[in-house]
């Protein structure tokens, strides 16, 4: 592909995760599409309104959250703008673009697991005892332990981690920035299961494994894989329409749940500003009505309000 291609010149400008986690959208979107996947890349700067109109109604079809659809759009105007200033495309075509309207979030709220989806999906995968059952269950636990964005989690190294602290060390999040995620111990114990096969050799800490076993060192793991193993995992237990990032929604409800301060989740997150750490927040009419049942302005020693 031309290094001058409006998609790569916009792809390069990113941070390492995000042009995975981009790319990932933007190829499934072109799947979608039905395009040729040798032309694909040199697709993406000629979408129109009409185009991404079309874009947007099939993604809200598909289930998308809406903080992907608006992801993936934004990601399309952008390519389209670098065409512009490259002077391969209208002007016109980007200031159209800019009256695709977003998708409230709200529209697609998620699908976080409660308590006793979790204690089932971790029952059944800690009946696994094959090698990639126990490096899929290490999976399942980082994220719904840490709450990690699936471009984080394959991107950790070895060395990215702290048996003696408990820790994980994210080197480039969610834009470029870094932070430490703390283990809870029952996510340390399936990790330590998952190394004590793997090896503390430097590399991926999750790495594909070949028939028979054989782990595939050097190896990283992809976006698309972890989708699809979260996908068929939950789905195998009858629990369908689940995604990645629904595993991140779970963790940060469930810390809300056990009434962890929001600045303290935001941070968990990894999140900037804590109005993204509350769009998160999933609990339901009984955390208000408890809430709403133990206020009170009674003084002690006071019989009223």
């Amino acid at each position: 592909m031309d290094t001058a291609c409006p998609y790569t010149l916009y792809l390069g400008r990113l941070a390492s995760n995000s042009q995975r986690s981009i790319a990932s959208q933007l190829n499934s979107i072109a799947d979608l599409l039905d395009w040729p996947e040798q032309d694909r890349k040199a697709m993406f700067h000629k979408i129109d309104y009409q185009q991404a109109s079309h874009i947007k109604a099939m993604l809200m079809s598909a289930g998308w959250s809406a903080r992907s659809i608006n992801r993936a759009i934004t990601a399309i105007r952008n390519i389209v703008k670098v065409a512009v200033m490259s002077g391969i495309a209208p002007e016109m075509q980007a200031v159209q673009l800019q009256a695709i309207t977003k998708v409230k979030h709200g529209a697609h709220k998620g699908t976080p697991l409660n308590a006793k989806q979790v204690e089932k999906l971790f029952g059944q995968l800690g009946k696994n005892q094959s090698v990639t059952g126990i490096r899929d269950h290490a999976i399942f636990a980082l994220l719904l332990g840490t709450g990690l964005r699936r471009s984080e989690l394959i991107a950790l190294k070895v060395s990215n981690y702290s048996q003696e602290h408990k820790t994980l060390h994210i080197e480039k999040g969610k834009g470029n920035k870094s932070r430490t995620v703390y283990l809870p111990d029952w996510a340390f114990e399936v990790l330590i299961d998952w190394l004590s096969l793997r090896g503390t050799d430097d590399g991926y800490l999750f790495l594909r494994i070949a028939r028979g076993g054989h782990l595939q060192q050097g190896s990283q793991l992809s976006s698309s894989f972890i989708y699809s193993l979260i996908r068929k995992t939950l789905s195998a237990i009858g629990i369908d329409g689940v995604s990645p990032h629904d595993l991140r929604r779970t963790f940060i409800t469930r810390l809300l749940e056990q009434n962890v301060d929001l600045n303290t989740v935001r941070q968990m997150a990894g999140h900037a500003d804590i109005a993204t750490t509350i769009m998160y927040d999933k609990r339901d009419q009984q955390v208000m009505q408890k809430a709403a049942a133990q206020l009170s302005y009674q003084s002690k020693g006071s019989q009223s309000c």
